[in-house]
């Protein structure tokens, strides 16, 4: 399913916010899917090992063991898409992974007292390999939704990619798909991957679609309506045409090829 722009026609989706190692709600979340005969859409952020509610080893092996199974086990499909911690994550299990390959043992001592999560952010390598990263993407296009982690902002949209908003839209997945393909392979990233100044950014005006703020940051001016989980609230909050669908693991959107999205207790 990595390669298609457009979810199939006769399935609706269930986009899945934030998961951070929450398996009651994957397992709920699933259910629903399976219910409503729906594509499997993930937003990202399936792991936390820093937040004290998720601080827990071996809920992120489990999560992360998971992700695969359902790869091959939901029938109606599955989407995966990167957020920012899981993208954090990688990047340290590589970096001590490396050190460890090096022999450089002080280094990996530092390494973990400076980040506590970082021997079990290691075990990602083993449970994501990279057969399995290579079909996760940064952005999909599900039922007219363009759906991110976070988000994106007009100034990383290909206005002059083509005339109309379809062309502008393949374009900007075709150009997303590269840039984490990069990541994958070469461990490269680049502006996608940025913070902006809503989460503590120094470099990047506006936060990439893995970052963007959802509170002080997203406008909701592209020429299709997003779907973002990333910024933490009460419930699911709206935006002229675009929703962020992050409620704490209570909510997710079933997005319906001839009803639209509504948004549904899990």
């Amino acid at each position: 399913m990595s390669g298609l722009f457009e979810l199939p026609a006769h399935h609706p989706a269930l986009v899945i916010p934030d998961l951070h190692q929450d398996l009651d709600f994957l397992d709920r979340s699933v259910a629903l899917a399976r219910r409503e005969d729906a594509t499997l859409v993930f937003l990202g952020d399936y792991i936390d090992g820093i937040h004290p509610r998720w601080k827990d080893p071996a809920a992120l092996g489990a999560v992360a063991d998971r992700l695969p199974e359902l790869a091959l086990g939901h029938g109606a499909g599955c989407v995966f898409l990167a957020g920012n911690h899981d993208v954090q994550a990688l990047q340290i299990g590589r970096i001590r992974a490396g050190l460890l390959i090096e022999g450089r043992e002080a280094e990996v001592a530092k390494l973990d007292a400076a980040i506590p999560a970082a021997p079990a952010y290691g075990r990602l390598l083993g449970a994501w390999p990279k057969d399995f990263l290579l079909t996760w993407r940064i952005a999909a296009l599900v039922h007219g939704h363009l759906a991110t982690h976070a988000g994106v902002a007009r100034r990383y949209w290909p206005w002059g990619a083509a005339p109309d908003p379809a062309g502008q839209a393949r374009a900007f997945l075709a150009e997303t798909q590269t840039a984490w393909d990069r990541f994958v392979q070469r461990n490269e990233d680049g502006p996608l991957f940025e913070a902006g100044p809503g989460r503590g950014g120094q470099i990047a005006p506006v936060g990439g679609p893995l970052w963007l703020d959802w509170d002080t940051e997203f406008v909701d001016d592209l020429p299709l309506p997003q779907v973002v989980g990333h910024t933490r609230g009460r419930e699911a909050r709206r935006k002229d045409r675009s929703w962020c669908i992050d409620a704490g693991q209570t909510c997710a959107a079933l997005i319906d090829p001839d009803l639209g999205l509504r948004v549904l207790p899990v």
